[in-house]
């Protein structure tokens, strides 16, 4: 039950954010978009750390049967690519296109130099069985 209260928690806390952001659009307009950024990065926090992590950590359990750090990776590696395009697309509609493309590459290398580890050993294996 703490995880539907607190999905309804982080809904209605949604609404409010929303409406506190058309009252700034209408009061200050100039201020808006500044305003819009640190709800933005604030509320993503907020998800990250009451749903996110929570979820993560309980389907991590789902998948106890496979080898040790796979199911840890291929879930890291999912959460991490939806935040960086979430960030992404944050960026992109700000007017910073180049900046958003930056920011997604260096994601994407870091989900590589996560997995660098099991693919050297995967190398290593292939090489060894296609060498005998």
């Amino acid at each position: 039950m703490v995880v539907h209260g607190s999905l309804m928690f982080t809904l209605v806390q949604t609404v409010v954010v929303f409406l506190l952001l058309l009252v700034i659009a209408f009061t200050v307009p100039k201020l808006q978009p500044l305003l819009y950024v640190s709800i933005f990065f604030y509320t993503l926090h907020h998800l990250i750390n009451k749903i996110l992590f929570p979820f993560g950590r309980n389907f991590v359990k789902l998948f106890e049967a496979l080898p040790d750090p796979f199911a840890k990776l291929l879930i890291g590696s999912a959460i991490l690519y939806y935040i960086s395009e979430l960030i992404t697309k944050h960026i992109e509609d700000a007017g910073f296109g180049s900046l958003a493309a930056m920011s997604h590459f260096a994601v994407k290398i870091t989900i590589l130099t996560l997995w660098l580890q099991q693919t050297t050993a995967l190398i290593e294996i292939l090489s060894t069985l296609i060498s005998k």
